[in-house]
Order: C-alpha cells, then sequence, then structure tokens
C-alpha cells in the first residue's frame, strides 16, 4: 500500500502554477490523489457518495472507463466466506471483492477490510461514508458560489486564508481527510451568510431551491455545527496547531457577534488572540513558531530565548496570514472599545519599545505571495492590502490616548494640560492618515463616498425596479438572461471590493474621530467637576508629567490654548461627513461590513444627538431632525434581532425592502433640501 501511495507525479516546472494546499493534516495523515487526477473524480462526487458500501451482488464486466475501479481493487485481498453462509452461495460471496468505501473511494486508497468504513475514513473519525465533509454544509454547486462570495465580499475586510491555497486545497477536496481544513471552510462560510443573508437567498432562489434552508440562520446554525463536529474534543491540544486554528476562531467569533451572541463572541475571539500568542505572531523579531509545549528559559525572563526554542522557521504565506489575522483582531478589539463594549480577554496593550507591534502586512495581493518568496505587486494595480492597511492605521493613530488610560485609567484627571495635548495630537494623527490614501480608494467631492455616481436612481434596491446597471451583482443572479459580471470580470470585482473597503475604511475614521472628542469633552467635565470640588485645578508633576510628555512629539505644533475650540468645530465637521455617509449607504457597500458598520454609525448618530444643546452648533441644530430620522431607520434595518433567531422561521425580505425604501425616502429629501452645501 506504501508503494502504490508514494507514486506521484514530479513537481510542477517554476512557470506552472505552484501554490501549496493548506497543510493542515499531521504527518500521519492519508495523502490524496495528484491534481489531474484528482479534478477526474470530483464531478462524480455526489454519485459516489450515494453509492452503497457493498456492491450489487450481480457481476458486470468490466469495461474501459472502470480503470481505475479496476486498478483499486488489484491489490485487495478476499473476504472470508460469512458464518452464516454456506454452501455454493457461500463461496460465491467470499470470493467477491469488496468495495471500498466512499471516503476511501474519492481519494483512490485501499480501505481497511476489517470494518465497514475504511482505516483511513477512521483515521479522520468518519463514523459513516457520507459524512464530515463538506456536503455536510450543503451542495457543491451553492458551496462553490459561496466560497466565491467570501473572497469577493469578506476577504478584503479579514484577509485570510490565503485565498490560492485555500482554493487548491478546496479542489484537491481536502475536507475528506482533513479536519481543520473542514472546520475553517465552515466558519467561512457561517461568517459569511451572518454578515451577508441576502446572497445566499439569491444563491438558492436562482438554483430553485429555497426550500433548502428556511432562512439564513439556519445554515448559519449548520455551519456552527459542522465546524465544531470537525474540530472534535480537544482541539487546543493538537501538536499542530496552526494559524488556520486562529482563522477559524475569529470566523466563528464573527458569526456569534453579527448573530447577537455576544458570549459566543468574546469567547471564540479570546481563543484565536490566544493562539496567535501562544504561536509568538503577535511580536516584530523572531519570525518563527513558538513550540506550543515549550516552557521559559532557566536563566529567566531576560535570557533571548525566554519563549522556548524556536526552530520552525515559517514560510511566508503563513508569516505574512499570521499578521493579517493579528491586525484584524487588533481592529475589531478596538471596534468594541469604541462601541462601549471593552472586554479583558481581548485587550492589547499598547505598543511599547520592548514589545512593538508585528509590521504591517506586505501590500500585494495573495497572488504575490508564495511560501518562499514574495512577488511585487503588479504596476498600475492597488492591493487590497493597501486598503486593509488603512483601516488599520486609522486605530493606530490613538495609541497614545490608549496608552494614556491604560496607565491611569479611562477619564482619569492626572495632568489636564498635558492630557489635552495628547488628545490633541491624536486627532490630528488620525485626521492625517488619509491624507496619501491611492486614488482608487479616495472620496472625491462630489460623489458619493463610495465611489458612486451621484444619480439619484443609482441607489434603489433592483426589487423597486431602479436602475441597477451592474451596480448590484447580486441581484444580478435573480436574472438568468444577465449573469453576474464578477464572474466573467476581474476588474468588477476589483471595483467592488475598493467600495466594500472604502465604506469600511470611512465609517472607521469617522468613529474615530468622533470618539477621540467625544474623550475629550468626557475629560474636560471630570476635570470641571474636579475643579469645583477642589477649587484648585489638576496638577500631577514629576513622574506623571514625563510619562505624558513621553507621548507627544518633541516639537509643539499648535498652540493648546484653542484645543476647546478645535474639538468644537471638529465635531461640526463630524455631522457634516455623517450626513454625507448617510445620504450615500446603499446595500451593495453596507451589507459585506454587516453590523461593524451599522454599530459605528448609529453610534455617532447617537452621540451627536445627545450632546447638550449649549454645546451644539449651527449645523448640528440644523441637522438634528434628519439623524434622528436616520438613526431609526438604522436601528431598524437590524437583519438579526433576538426575537428573530429561531432558525425555522422564514426571513422578513420585504420588511428589510421597505426600511430601505424608507431610508432612500429621507435620502431624497436630504438632497432636495441642498445636502450638505445646503448647510449653514
Amino acid at each position: 500500500m506504501n508503494a502504490q501511495m508514494s507514486h506521484y507525479p514530479p513537481p510542477p516546472q517554476p512557470d506552472q502554477q505552484h501554490y501549496n494546499p493548506l497543510q493542515y493534516a499531521g504527518p500521519q495523515a492519508p495523502q490524496l490523489l495528484a491534481p489531474s487526477q484528482q479534478a477526474q473524480q470530483i464531478p462524480d462526487f455526489h454519485q459516489q457518495l450515494q453509492q452503497a458500501v457493498y456492491p450489487k451482488p450481480e457481476h458486470t464486466p468490466a469495461e474501459p472507463s472502470h480503470a481505475d475501479h479496476v486498478e483499486q481493487r488489484i491489490d485487495q485481498p478476499l473476504l472470508p466466506p460469512a458464518p452464516s453462509s454456506a454452501g455454493q452461495d457461500g463461496n460465491q460471496k467470499g470470493n467477491r471483492l469488496r468495495k471500498a468505501c466512499d471516503s476511501c473511494s474519492i481519494r483512490k486508497v485501499k480501505c481497511d477490510e476489517s470494518d465497514r468504513v475504511g482505516g483511513a475514513a477512521l483515521l479522520i473519525d468518519m463514523p459513516k461514508p457520507s459524512k464530515g465533509v463538506a456536503e455536510s454544509i450543503c451542495d457543491t454547486t451553492l458551496l462553490e458560489l459561496l466560497i466565491q462570495d467570501f473572497f469577493t465580499y469578506i476577504h478584503p475586510l479579514c484577509p485570510f486564508p490565503h485565498e490560492p491555497s485555500f482554493r487548491e486545497s478546496f479542489r484537491q477536496r481536502e475536507d475528506y481527510n482533513n479536519r481543520p481544513f473542514l472546520a475553517l471552510l465552515a466558519s467561512m462560510i457561517g461568517a459569511l451568510v451572518a454578515s451577508f443573508p441576502r446572497r445566499p437567498r439569491l444563491h438558492l432562489k436562482a438554483l430553485g431551491k429555497e426550500n433548502l434552508f428556511p432562512n439564513h440562520m439556519s445554515l448559519v446554525l449548520r455551519c456552527q455545527k459542522v465546524a465544531a463536529a470537525a474540530r472534535g474534543a480537544g482541539y487546543l491540544e493538537r501538536d499542530d496547531l496552526n494559524i488556520y486554528d486562529a482563522a477559524t476562531s475569529y470566523f466563528l467569533g464573527l458569526t456569534g457577534v453579527y448573530t447577537y451572541r455576544w458570549r459566543q463572541g468574546r469567547l471564540y475571539f479570546g481563543e484565536c488572540l490566544t493562539i496567535i500568542r501562544a504561536l509568538g505572531l503577535h511580536k516584530a523579531k523572531e519570525h518563527k513558531y513558538t513550540p506550543l509545549g515549550s516552557l521559559p528559559a532557566a536563566l529567566g525572563p531576560h535570557e533571548s530565548n525566554y519563549d522556548g526554542p524556536r526552530d520552525g522557521g515559517l514560510d511566508h504565506i503563513t508569516l505574512e496570514i499570521g499578521r493579517r489575522i493579528f491586525w484584524t483582531m487588533f481592529v475589531s478589539s478596538r471596534s468594541m472599545e469604541q462601541l462601549g463594549a471593552s472586554f479583558g480577554e481581548l485587550v492589547i496593550p499598547p505598543p511599547t519599545s520592548s514589545e512593538p507591534y508585528p509590521p504591517l502586512p506586505v501590500e500585494v495581493d495573495d497572488f504575490c505571495v508564495y511560501s518562499t518568496h514574495i512577488e511585487q505587486q503588479p504596476p498600475g494595480i492597488v492591493s487590497v492590502m493597501t486598503g486593509f492597511n488603512f483601516n488599520v492605521r486609522v486605530f493606530c493613530s490613538y495609541n497614545p490616548l490608549s496608552t494614556m488610560e491604560m496607565a491611569w485609567g479611562i477619564d482619569a484627571i492626572v495632568d489636564w494640560e498635558r492630557q489635552k495635548k495628547v488628545l490633541d495630537q491624536c486627532l490630528r494623527s488620525c485626521k492625517r492618515v488619509l491624507d496619501d490614501i491611492p486614488q482608487d480608494l479616495r472620496v472625491w467631492p462630489g460623489v458619493g463616498p463610495f465611489g458612486q455616481s451621484s444619480r439619484n436612481d443609482n441607489w434603489y434596491p433592483q426589487q423597486f425596479g431602479g436602475y441597477v446597471g451592474g451596480r448590484d451583482p447580486a441581484a444580478a443572479l435573480m436574472n438568468p438572461m444577465n449573469p453576474s459580471e464578477l464572474d466573467n470580470s476581474p476588474e468588477e470585482r476589483r471595483r467592488l471590493q475598493y467600495e466594500i473597503q472604502k465604506a469600511n475604511i470611512y465609517a472607521s475614521h469617522l468613529s474615530t474621530r468622533s470618539y477621540i472628542v467625544e474623550k475629550y469633552w468626557n475629560l474636560c467635565e471630570a476635570h470641571n467637576r474636579m475643579k469645583s470640588q477642589t477649587n484648585s485645578a489638576a496638577n500631577s508633576p514629576g513622574i506623571t508629567a514625563a510619562g505624558l510628555d513621553g507621548m507627544l512629539p518633541s516639537q509643539a505644533t499648535s498652540n493648546y490654548d484653542l484645543t476647546e475650540r478645535e474639538m468644537f468645530d471638529e465635531r461640526e465637521s463630524i455631522v457634516k461627513d455623517l450626513l454625507v455617509v448617510l445620504g450615500s449607504i446603499n446595500q451593495v457597500n453596507m451589507e459585506p461590513n454587516a453590523d461593524s458598520f451599522t454599530m459605528k454609525i448609529r453610534s455617532i448618530a447617537s452621540t451627536l444627538l445627545d450632546v447638550p444643546k449649549t454645546r451644539k452648533g449651527q449645523v448640528a441644530l440644523q441637522t438634528e431632525q434628519y439623524l434622528a430620522a436616520f438613526l431609526d431607520i438604522l436601528m431598524r434595518l437590524e437583519r438579526v434581532s433576538p426575537a428573530s433567531m429561531n432558525p425555522e422561521q422564514p426571513d422578513d425580505e420585504d420588511g428589510g425592502l421597505r426600511h430601505w425604501a424608507d431610508l432612500r425616502e429621507y435620502q431624497m429629501k436630504f438632497t432636495q433640501q441642498g445636502g450638505v452645501l445646503g448647510l449653514s
């Protein structure tokens, strides 16, 4: 058997596709077919799953097309006669060759004769031949469409796993002998459906399988069950735990958050962060794994190999994916902090000189990243990772504020004058982040913030008969005469990914500015209360002053006596920018960002409406009515609520469309009043 399995085709030439499939399985896992042989088996996948474990009694002559099956049976021993059989009938059954189980048949390996399920299948804990594979999520046709949707809509925001490697692994059907890969696949589909439920609904309608899942929550729960079963018990104790296990945990956490199961989201996010830290990928130096079983060196924490020996070097794919997962977790943690949810297990301490953050991912697309090297991004094409890094820089802009709060507490007054300087510098750093953003990701005056035309009819959902013109590739699935342009146009796919990233970057930038401004006013109120109680301004010279001065640039860049006026003007600017966003929201760009986008915008609008009138400027007073109306609609646009968590209850699509129509009505009303330019 080992001799048979060792005959593989030679490795591809340098000019051929040479991405390796994701390496999850341990050294004892059975190997797959060569890609050319495997591709021939995939079209008959569903038929093979439906075949019985044992062949029918009648014999059929071997045809030339059955050469593969004959080759598989050549070296298999004859089965002994069953104890209950006797005479000629028993001899006939004893001389028959037994058919391999489905799992072994797909991969063309010899089946263990000791049980109904092959030994290779038992190795991956497959209790039944047709269980434990990707088809346990949904059928192959729908699954391939959802994988394509994931890399189109979700991957620009969560750029992992490595797309070429993942697609190669799925093409070779690693889900048959690789449980961590199946868990990753299920978690990816679950995150897609939880954040963008309209996509699977459209696919199911186009395929005529609307009754396959009552609503999107039933598919989400299916994905979670498959992922949990594929991981099995004690998955954290595996010696080969790797970055893709961290990716699986992140997607399961994201699914929990987007379906309002906060405890599940916290647990999986914390697990993701723990795996990244255990692997040592949260550090800036020594690009190698930390063995999970290593103990600190006996010489103490000052020894250079404190984390244990680092024997296994990382390939470039693993290194880049590890950094992407860390920074995605960093952005998620900061986003939750801005929304008022701070969890101790998810806190990522600010960088220090001894423990800096790892570098940002290289700004190249996945097709440029190989195991042995990284190629340059083709000229003239902005990488998706460029937009990802700009979003990360937005959240890194207020690291000094995070350091100050971690050292002295949230809203604690220790040295008000120096604290004002820290806040002012953080706000200026945040506003400078987008100064050099590429044109493909830039918001131009006179154009919607996400690159759309100012035509009024461009924002209607197709179901209301509005102008579409390729703006919504998801809706094109409903018309069989007009297939989606995404399948035939890489340019359209990339353009859509830019728009999704624009929405995310712009919302993060606006939310961070609002967060810093509100921090200033909260500290200002705390300082005024302290003055009224003590009749003296708080002043903490010495160590506190030195610590705060260390967060500031060496040379002052502005007159900090004007900080209060600058913060007042900044709030007015945030109101205008928020109205631009609210006037340009549409389904295509908002839905992939899911509740992350909605919560950020709602938080900003709620904060602006709750500001006392004595602090509101003229623009804020003029737009109170519009902000309140927009906020009410955004709250009704929540796709999932605790009342609609029943997986058997159909989705209220008509209600969602009505809310989008209401939003469009207020958008048009605001535009007819002159929009932002009509504000004095």
